[in-house]
């Protein structure tokens, strides 16, 4: 990875000498391989480690750098999560009249399109509603999912169960 400063070089003939001296001076038996030979294996396994380590580096910088690539796309396209300002401030049962009365409070709720699914799956929509952020649903028992959408396309679900 580092380069060094100095790079010693010697001819072929003067290593091959150094090399069966070393094996001679440590009664080892001498090299049967020529020096070229063990050349060529060094270079070709430097070289497959080499290749390695780089791809390898490569790698790990693209899946360090894969998170950044969708959230600069959740950014550029602009679809995240919506933020709404619809909130329920107050509910009741009105058991006299049979219904479930909510308070939402927010600027830019749908009031036409506020619907609730029962858990048989049929959809049922108010009884009433007014601008004042007063909704009314018909109801006796069991659970509800009430969905109120705003204008921009965000929904807040709200669950009943009695």
């Amino acid at each position: 990875m580092f380069r060094r400063n100095k790079v010693y070089s010697i001819n072929k003939k003067a290593a091959n000498e150094a090399l069966q001296n070393v094996f001679a001076a440590c009664e080892q038996t001498p090299n049967t391989q020529s020096l070229d030979a063990l050349l060529i294996k060094n270079i070709a396994n430097t070289t497959l480690v080499k290749v390695g380590k780089w791809s390898s580096v490569a790698l790990l910088i693209l899946v360090l750098l894969c998170p950044t690539v969708f959230y600069m796309a959740g950014k550029e396209s602009g679809t995240g999560p919506h933020r709404t300002d619809i909130q329920v401030v107050g509910h009741y049962l009105d058991e006299e009249n049979g219904c479930f009365v909510m308070q939402l409070s927010g600027d830019d709720i749908d009031y036409d399109g506020i619907y609730a699914k029962k858990e048989n799956g049929s959809v049922i929509y108010p009884i009433d509603t007014d601008e004042n952020g007063t909704v009314r649903f018909r109801f006796e028992s069991g659970t509800l999912n009430i969905y109120i959408p705003d204008t921009e396309g965000g929904i807040v679900q709200a669950v009943l169960s009695k």
